[in-house]
């Protein structure tokens, strides 16, 4: 008996975790990586990269106090100036008066932060409606309010007019609804150029890692600043490795990729290793100007080193300058005069990018009272019709490693 009963505990220790209930385990394992159960248990990043490479299609959401502002971004730099417009001021609800006396322009903003049709809910089942797999959020952007509860500024959601926490909202539908969530960070927040910044980088990241539960990754804006100043980014491998420690799945994307050390690059419109002919010439000329701006800075990285990542195109539902060739600032944060893009040209969008193997993040900026654009609700619910009708385009440029 007492051979049959060491024989019996050896036999359950070596099934090790097949000892745990299987529900149990699934709890450990992020909700969206579910279907890779078992490679999760050996490997949790090399399971978050291939449920990236076949999650093909996401929404990027810019929401921040600029998204107040008619114009978007133009309307957002005049307003930051000092120099708004009536018709402006009559937007957001200010007179002259109260605006010429205040010098924090962005404190205005901030107690009109009220998003009152914000719904978090909404954003998630569009998504799921159009075929996507995740959502990637700004935290903060133009106008600084931290989207989300943090101890390192009072300027955040939580204080404002809104008086919500934007990124736990948007977190919890995102788990109900199984998609992945993506936190955008800004430009500095990748650099490393003194102790102080430094720390209050990586606490506010930390705090992104440890109050929403699991998330899909950290998606750092500016790499050019790098190509500029590499001297600020001396320690940011060091950040990518608190990222890790803390959530061992996340996966980091720092644009076109600077470090060697990201998991997967995303530029801006075009994956310009590969060619293509566009649909218009302004579109073609666009290309090629970032073709050649491309080419000093990145071509050997790519042989080198970013071919072997995995890719996302990140670009917008309104037209804008970089991508259509017509002069407007910005297409990410919402203007009340831009045209959006269709279903058919969406469809144009995500059979580019999967014909270089890049995923498509295809943004919305949220109009001023936080609810989404109708042009963007109307294209995109068609867009998933048209994939569930003709099928995901093919991929010609796979990824190797």
């Amino acid at each position: 008996m007492r051979k049959r009963w060491m024989l019996t505990l050896i036999m359950m220790v070596s099934v090790g975790c097949h000892l745990i209930p299987l529900e149990t385990r699934d709890a450990q394992i992020p909700y969206w990586l579910i279907e890779f159960s078992d490679l999760y248990q050996e490997n949790p990043r090399l399971a978050a990269e291939q449920w990236f490479r076949q999650a093909k299609f996401g929404m990027f959401v810019h929401l921040n106090l600029a998204n107040l502002c008619q114009n978007g971004k133009a309307d957002y730099l005049l307003w930051k100036g000092g120099e708004a417009p009536d018709r402006l001021l009559a937007y957001v609800g200010y007179s002259r008066d109260e605006y010429e006396k205040t010098q924090n322009k962005d404190e205005l903003l901030f107690r009109k932060y009220e998003l009152k049709h914000f719904d978090a809910e909404r954003i998630c089942t569009l998504a799921k409606e159009s075929e996507m797999k995740y959502i990637t959020f700004t935290t903060l952007h133009l106008g600084r309010c931290y989207n989300f509860r943090t101890s390192r500024s009072d300027f955040n959601s939580l204080n404002a007019a809104c008086a919500r926490d934007l990124t736990k909202d948007l977190a919890e539908a995102c788990k109900k609804h199984g998609l992945g969530l993506f936190f955008y960070v800004p430009p500095e927040y990748a650099q490393t150029k003194d102790d102080a910044q430094t720390r209050h980088n990586r606490a506010v990241i930390t705090e992104l890692l440890t109050q929403y539960g699991p998330v899909a990754g950290i998606w750092f804006d500016g790499i050019g600043d790098f190509h500029r100043n590499p001297e600020f980014y001396t320690k940011t491998k060091e950040t990518f490795a608190m990222i890790r420690e803390l959530q061992p799945h996340a996966l980091i994307s720092f644009k076109e990729g600077g470090l060697c050390d990201e998991d997967f690059i995303s530029p801006e419109h075009f994956m310009l290793p590969f060619a293509w002919e566009f649909d218009t010439a302004q579109r073609q000329a666009r290309y090629q100007i970032r073709k050649e701006r491309w080419g000093k800075q990145n071509a050997t990285r790519w042989q080198r080193y970013n071919q072997t990542l995995l890719r996302e195109i990140n670009t917008v539902m309104q037209e804008c300058t970089n991508r259509d060739g017509i002069h407007v600032p910005s297409g990410w944060i919402n203007d009340e005069s831009a045209r959006h893009l269709t279903a058919e040209e969406v469809y144009y969008w995500l059979k580019y990018s999967r014909y270089t193997g890049s995923n498509m993040l295809m943004n919305i900026g949220p109009r001023a009272d936080g609810s989404i654009h109708p042009d963007d609700r109307q294209a995109l619910t068609q867009v998933g019709q048209l994939i569930r009708t003709r099928g995901w385009p093919e991929v010609v440029h796979e990824i190797y490693h």
